[in-house]
């Protein structure tokens, strides 16, 4: 990346929920960013944790043990190999940073690995 970018100019411009995008690379990772809201779908990571950022609103992540409530600024990992059902409020923004080409539902069949900007 050789130019500088407002996560919220990007933000504001995507209407798909749960799409995440592409918006920076560091080594092999990618950070990805996505609006959120409602349920998605239960899924499991079993080869890389997934780290959570919430940018603004309120994410839900149901675990096996528990669900844990992220509010914005708050951060979590989830470990590889845990199920994890993510849910959020209207408004719900999140960032993401995995290893590049990681499929946004880890074993479920309706993933994305994210759009590319």
């Amino acid at each position: 990346m050789t130019e500088k970018l407002s996560i919220d100019e990007i933000m504001d411009a995507v209407t798909d929920l749960w799409s995440p995008h592409v918006v920076a690379e560091v080594n092999d990772y990618d950070v990805k960013v996505a609006n959120v809201e409602g349920e998605f779908a239960e899924h499991v990571h079993e080869e890389t944790d997934e780290f959570f950022l919430v940018l603004a609103g309120r994410l839900d992540l149901d675990l096996p043990g528990g669900t844990v409530t992220l509010n914005s600024r708050d951060v979590y990992t989830v470990p590889r190999g845990t199920p994890h059902r993510p849910r959020a409020a209207a408004g719900t923004r999140i960032l993401m940073f995995e290893p590049r080409g990681t499929v946004n539902t880890g074993d479920a069949s309706t993933g994305t690995t994210g759009v590319r900007l």
